[in-house]
């Protein structure tokens, strides 16, 4: 494959080069062309070039990464390069493939959910079938099952979300690597491929590529330095293709972003003050080496700032106070859901919190999905919702529902508590701002003002912006003594003046 990789990256950018008359020409063998968007042409085109081994599919979330590889896998097997595919997706992204597959390529295509006891996942992969779909959990405990189907035949291997396998060390990855030696193609699908750092993008072109892309480059420890190496990586050879919302669905609604502070409690602010003093005494009194030794435990107490902004309950015993934010939050669902009848997605990233809200707004007509609701209830909460005019709020953790949904139905999405995961707050943005959305959509972030969820959401919008160009952000700075002490004495101060303005 190696000796072909430069001329089939040639290829495929020059296809992407000469538009989507001449793409429609290059798959005038596919069934399905005539179904597709003319971005979705332009990347069945080039992930089908003579002699390609797959491809990284980056088009952000809401163009159609799904329906680019059904149409890719069909041509595939249109020409007799492949008889099965084998998708590895989220828990939450299994039952959508097989829905997807269903409505786009008209049950040409029998699917199997590897799902169940052992038995039953063995018996899924042996079924026969022409599509297997599996979480990332069953691809390590059916590893063996599965590389022996890619031995018998000829399998396609598809990625979803492919940023989870961006550590080459995990377990997950490993069984995917092992099994993508045996499949003809491969292909890595994610919107949001470098949410932490250039080196996440590595991993998924190695899957895909076997090292064409990345094999002779050691990512240099300077977040400069890698930044370059992985954009100048990329360019010169990666096999990727990236579409954007605003190019290529323009009649997609803008939208636009509000923060709204609100004033801790006093008990809660209470907390927040002593947790924080608490935390910066401790950092001084240490040494470097000591901090990095016990860094895990100082982060978790860093976390638990964030958490006393939320909803002290979780942490704090007897708290029996309002929280701010849910004070703001009655406020602000009254007006939406009461007033304007508007539906209302609303992200909440703690349990407890989840647990609490639930409750509370469970009167106005609720649906939930998190990571304790089961994959059919799921589905059927999300087409509740988007269904049922008396289900008024969706409450998610972007964790377990930030990929996939489609919640367009609603058109504003309230945050009040922020996932410690940038790939959760940027994919779960999408799920009202996607295909089918005829309103202008907002997005609320509930922010706790002159706390550490100010400069924590900044975060956040700067790695939204980054990604938005594709090629990763410069990787956040080890956490070391200095910095935590640094950053908790500027929340300290912002504390005070929070205070003083009130």
């Amino acid at each position: 494959m190696r000796e072909s990789a430069t001329e089939v990256v040639a290829r495929a950018r020059a296809v992407l080069a000469g538009g989507v008359d001449a793409a429609r020409a290059a798959i005038a063998d596919s069934r399905l062309a005539e179904r597709l968007d003319d971005h979705q042409v332009l990347n069945v085109a080039a992930l089908t070039v003579d002699s390609s081994w797959g491809g990284c599919v980056f088009d952000e979330q809401g163009t159609g990464k799904t329906i680019t590889m059904i149409a890719t896998f069909d041509l595939l097997v249109e020409r007799n390069l492949a008889d099965v595919l084998v998708v590895m997706a989220p828990k939450s992204m299994v039952r959508e493939w097989e829905v997807q597959f269903e409505h786009f390529a008209e049950g040409v295509y029998r699917v199997a959910v590897v799902d169940g006891s052992k038995a039953e996942k063995t018996k899924a992969l042996t079924s026969g079938a022409d599509v297997v779909v599996m979480n990332y959990e069953s691809a390590v405990t059916s590893e063996p099952a599965v590389r022996l189907l890619a031995r018998r035949c000829r399998a396609v291997l598809a990625v979803d979300e492919s940023f989870n396998v961006k550590n080459p060390d995990a377990r997950r990855t490993g069984a995917i690597a092992r099994i993508r030696e045996w499949c003809t193609h491969a292909f890595a699908l994610c919107g949001t491929p470098a949410p932490n750092s250039p080196a996440d993008m590595v991993a998924q072109f190695d899957l895909v590529d076997f090292g064409h892309t990345f094999g002779a480059v050691r990512l240099d420890e300077e977040p400069e330095v890698a930044l370059n190496q992985v954009r100048e990586a990329v360019t010169e050879r990666g096999h990727y293709v990236r579409n954007l919302k605003s190019v290529v669905l323009k009649d997609l609604p803008g939208r636009s972003f509000n923060r709204v502070k609100v004033q801790m409690q006093p008990v809660q602010a209470a907390a927040y003050a002593a947790t924080l003093e608490g935390l910066i005494t401790d950092v001084r009194q240490i040494t470097d080496a000591e901090f990095r030794r016990q860094a895990v435990s100082f982060l978790a107490r860093r976390s638990s700032l964030l958490r006393l902004c939320s909803d002290p309950s979780g942490v704090l015993d007897g708290y029996e106070e309002l929280p701010a934010k849910v004070a703001a939050l009655d406020d602000l669902l009254d007006q939406l859901v009461n007033q304007q009848n508007e539906k209302v997605v609303l992200w909440s990233f703690y349990r407890s919190n989840l647990d609490n809200l639930a409750v509370r707004y469970g009167p106005l007509g609720l649906v939930r999905v998190d990571g304790s609701i089961p994959s059919e209830e799921r589905r059927e909460a999300v087409r509740r919702f988007q269904e049922d005019d008396n289900v008024m709020v969706f409450l998610g953790n972007p964790a377990a529902a930030g990929a996939g949904l489609t919640l367009h139905r609603s058109r504003i999405a309230v945050y009040e508590s922020l996932s410690n995961q940038a790939a959760h707050y940027l994919q779960s943005l999408d799920r009202i701002h996607r295909r089918g959305q005829a309103r202008e959509v907002e997005y609320i972030t509930l922010l706790c003002e002159g706390t550490i969820e100010e400069p924590e959401y900044n975060r956040l919008l700067t790695k939204a912006q980054t990604q938005a160009e594709l090629l990763g952000d410069p990787p956040d700075p080890q956490p070391t003594r200095v910095l935590l002490l640094e950053e908790l004495l500027t929340l300290r101060a912002s504390m005070g003046r929070a205070s003083r303005n009130g």
